[in-house]
């Protein structure tokens, strides 16, 4: 029974989550993406992936990781090679969460 108990809050503890990211587009310049753990009352971590797109239609990647405290959020960045001739116009992220 006790090992029965055990395998359960194992499974129970590698449960994966997505989230979507809120973003955010500062000038053309960089994107920032965030995503906040409201939702849990215990910490979780999580894997970011940030893709902005330019005026020109060039894609920038960005990647982000770490443990995310109940009422805290994580947040990550693309930037643009020259936002003056080519800003950023568009951003999204996708975010992976696990117990």
């Amino acid at each position: 029974m006790i090992a029965f108990i055990m395998s359960l809050s194992t499974v129970a503890s590698t449960q994966k989550l997505n989230f979507a990211a809120n973003c955010w587009i500062n000038g053309g310049a960089n994107a920032v993406c965030e995503t906040c753990n409201f939702a849990y009352s215990r910490p979780i971590f999580c894997q970011m992936s940030i893709q902005g797109v330019t005026s020109r239609g060039f894609w920038f990647n960005g990647q982000q990781q770490g443990v995310v405290y109940p009422g805290q959020c994580i947040s990550g960045y693309v930037y643009a090679n020259n936002s003056y001739m080519d800003p950023l116009v568009n951003a999204n992220a996708n975010t992976n969460c696990r117990f």
